[in-house]
């Protein structure tokens, strides 16, 4: 039987990568995400996919491969889609938890075994435990009738068949090597496929100037030596001539910093847990405490877990972490006189231990110690600012991508508008603005696909794929659903 890849997403856009790998009847996905940018075309704000129709409102603008033996038998009935009561798919095989490489995995039958580092399941498991509605490492069927409503949905939940890698494994004919890169979220692996017929290099989204670059180089170095056939290349920022490092990050954080007289307010990507090391790294060396929210708390807590990765960020309760206990729809937090178990009530569960750590601040606590505090506050938190009351001489640090679209524009004046009113940005003056991309530019992604030294090559998570054909001879472009054999 023929070896092949198909293309259903990924291809001339960034993200969406869902790459189906066949050889010799076995079939797997390479990640399953999200096309952010079409999907944001059709759905968004109050226009969502509707649970009642499974996956059929997205089948409907071809966002997800109509495919038979691949979903969640409890949509797929109320998709019209005919399933078999057996998978027709192997495996799923993640490279990272970045909506665009692992959203739609909530789809996705729990008996097809999903194979991703320790860190992608920590992370998928602290965005569902923290309120987030997809279904990535606990599955429940939905649609069934209770049988008392006391533990409604508990005889019908069970866990997702996830299989933390670290070493080669063998899913039948298919052997799959994965390799950790650097990325802005921990636990990226770039993958070394080899099938009955060819090997394949998945680069997953990589780059050479953040805290594991030496990651990505022994990735690079691996493909050179394993006679690659074909490369599934990103290209994010391939038109970008160069890039600053997560130590540039840290270093102007520390500056401003030690400029700034009151309190210090930052917002940076809540799963980028390098980005919070170098804000907490540069809030120790300013003699300051950095402030999080509790799901980054929760996320802390959960990496503890991991003999690998406690050793790389800080617990939740270090003497320089500092934890946002936010004021709830009751607001009882600061207030005199109120049980505690009345204060808990109005709390989620996975919230209520963060209310009791001796390193819990609340916006009172916040708003008497500003001289000596960095606050995390993302944009959807910017009420917090009307309890704390910034003083006169705060200042803001804006750690995330600039806007690329319209809407995303739109959104940034919104933002501008709050700490304009509260002091913390001048009308006449543009933000403190520290970013590094999670994807390497033109330079590191030519130093890929030369190092490499892949046969041929296909760009991915790109709408550049010029680039790709000036550095190298064999460029395959392919179209959405296309299939390319392997010979």
């Amino acid at each position: 039987m023929q070896s092949s890849i198909t293309f259903y997403g990924g291809i001339h856009e960034i993200g969406g990568n869902k790459f189906l790998v066949q050889d010799k009847g076995t079939r797997i996905f390479l990640d399953f995400g999200m096309q952010i940018t079409k999907a944001n075309q059709y759905f968004g704000d109050f226009v969502n996919p509707r649970a009642l129709n499974g996956m059929g409102d997205l089948f409907e603008f071809d966002l997800l491969p109509r495919l038979k033996g691949l979903y969640r038998q409890d949509y797929a009935l109320h998709t019209g889609l005919e399933d078999s009561r057996e998978p027709a798919f192997d495996a799923m095989v993640l490279t990272h938890a970045h909506m665009d490489h692992a959203a739609y995995l909530h789809y996705i039958r729990p008996d097809i075994p999903v194979f991703c580092s320790e860190a992608t399941k920590l992370v998928m498991q602290g965005l569902q435990e923290t309120g987030n509605k997809e279904e990535y490492v606990v599955f429940k069927k939905n649609f069934q009738l209770k049988k008392d409503v006391r533990g409604r949905g508990e005889e019908f939940q069970q866990d997702r068949a996830i299989k933390v890698i670290e070493k080669p494994f063998k899913i039948d004919s298919i052997e799959v090597e994965p390799l950790a890169v650097d990325h802005s979220v921990p636990g990226v692996t770039g993958l070394i496929i080899h099938t009955s017929k060819s090997s394949i290099a998945y680069t997953a989204d990589l780059r050479f100037h953040g805290r594991r670059a030496k990651d990505t180089e022994r990735f690079v170095q691996k493909c050179s030596e394993s006679d690659i056939d074909i490369m599934l290349c990103e290209g994010t920022r391939v038109s970008e001539t160069s890039s600053r490092t997560e130590k540039d990050v840290e270093s102007d954080v520390k500056e401003i910093v030690s400029k700034t007289k009151g309190l210090v307010v930052c917002a940076y990507p809540a799963r980028d847990l390098d980005r919070l090391l170098s804000f907490y790294l540069a809030a120790k060396d300013t003699d300051r405490d950095l402030v999080i929210d509790l799901k980054q708390a929760y996320m802390l807590k959960l990496f503890q877990t991991s003999d690998v990765w406690k050793k790389v960020f800080p617990r939740p309760d270090d003497k320089r972490l500092k934890i946002f206990i936010p004021r709830k729809s009751w607001g009882l937090v600061g207030r005199q006189g109120w049980p505690s178990r009345l204060v808990e009530q109005d709390y989620d569960r996975w919230e209520r231990e963060f209310l009791d750590y001796r390193n819990a601040v609340n916006y009172q606590d916040v708003g008497r110690h500003q001289k000596d505090l960095i606050l995390y506050c993302s944009d959807y938190q910017l009420q917090q600012l009307i309890d704390v009351r910034p003083m006169e001489g705060s200042g803001y640090i804006r750690s995330l991508t600039e806007p690329f679209n319209e809407e995303m524009e739109f959104k940034e004046e919104r933002v501008k508008r709050w700490l304009v009113h509260f002091g913390l940005l001048a009308r006449e003056e543009g933000w403190n603005h520290s970013h590094v991309s999670g994807h390497g530019s033109g330079d590191q992604i030519r130093k890929v696909i030369e190092e490499s030294d892949a046969r041929s090559l296909v760009p991915i998570h790109t709408e550049h794929e010029e680039y790709h054909r000036k550095w190298h001879d064999d460029v395959k472009l392919v179209d959405l659903n296309e299939t390319v054999t392997l010979d």
